[in-house]
């Protein structure tokens, strides 16, 4: 009886394992193609997570790269042109902390607006409630939580104008 050696058992469950992986997220992204609202050339990348994407609107040539969260308990509206770079947190849900204790906890939901062509970086969080004018930039590992003007470039935690770009 012929036996295979470690080496060569663990290289096949690899590609087997990295096979199904790339079925299962091949499979998913069509999903999302076809079940969000967007007007077209939609590009996802690599693992995306969507809650509730019938509460998502999407413009043309917009791009969701690996890691990214929409987690649209309430609307996001995203405009053309837009790029989504690497594990971006958008969220419409949040926690009401006052309110009586005796009550469960409270959960609300705002919408989150992006506008045409914003860049926003790797790892920025999107705090629900916010609209981001067009032809900015969310700087990386931003966290915003107020209203970003148009031509803007912010950054920070908690997020500021940087600098305003010529329109």
């Amino acid at each position: 009886m012929k036996s295979t050696s470690p080496i060569k058992e663990h290289f096949a469950f690899r590609k087997l394992y990295y096979g199904l992986r790339r079925i299962y997220y091949g499979m998913r992204k069509r999903y999302y193609s076809i079940i969000l609202q967007h007007e077209g050339n939609l590009k996802i990348f690599g693992r995306v997570i969507i809650a509730k994407p019938e509460n998502i609107e999407i413009g043309k040539n917009v791009s969701l790269n690996e890691g990214v969260h929409l987690n649209a308990r309430g609307k996001i509206k995203i405009g053309s042109n837009v790029h989504i770079s690497t594990y971006v947190v958008i969220n419409t849900g949040a926690l009401i902390l006052d309110h009586d204790e005796n009550v469960d906890r409270v959960h609300t939901s705002q919408e989150v607006v992006i506008e045409d062509n914003v860049w926003i970086a790797t790892g920025a969080i999107i705090n629900p409630g916010v609209s981001i004018g067009e032809n900015s930039v969310v700087g990386a590992g931003a966290v915003v939580t107020r209203d970003i003007p148009s031509n803007s470039v912010v950054g920070g935690v908690p997020a500021r104008v940087i600098r305003k770009l010529s329109s």
